[in-house]
């Protein structure tokens, strides 16, 4: 268990310096939101766009974070967290439905998103397309092999 520990408390200060860089990055965006877009709906859509999926990313990154801190104060929460993830079940519908990959990709369409945002209307919105196709196949395959197995 103590190895555990070590893992979420490595987790912990990873998730902390996360979500100072996208305080931060909200903060800087506000600034930067491109001008000459066509229109001003475009030019709000594409701000609160950057908003909520910084302001997302910062909720997420708040739960993870007080369940790494309510897990290492406490074994049995600790204990409870490691079987959760060690779970056979969970780890073998992840690997069925790329949930790793796609996390990846996902993540990386959204911040590219999010950036496109201020360079050009049109690869934002190509970009946000993608990411939204990306997001449901992965939560398709997620709930089939969830209900197949």
């Amino acid at each position: 268990m103590n190895e555990f520990r070590k893992k979420l408390t490595y987790q912990q200060i990873v998730l902390t310096a996360a979500l100072l860089l996208a305080c931060i990055s909200l903060l800087m965006s506000r600034n930067y939101v491109k001008e000459t877009l066509a229109s001003e709906f475009q030019q709000g859509f594409v701000a609160g766009f950057q908003t909520g999926i910084v302001m997302s990313l910062l909720g997420i990154l708040i739960i993870f974070i007080i369940r790494n801190i309510m897990a290492i104060r406490t074994s049995e929460r600790l204990k409870k967290l490691y079987i959760s993830e060690t779970d056979e079940r969970k780890l073998f519908i992840r690997q069925k439905s790329s949930s790793a990959g796609m996390n990846v990709i996902a993540y990386g369409l959204a911040v590219g998103t999010a950036v496109a945002g201020n360079i050009n209307d049109t690869v934002f919105f190509t970009l946000l397309g993608t990411c939204l196709f990306v997001v449901s196949v992965r939560g398709f395959l997620k709930l089939y092999y969830r209900n197949k197995f």
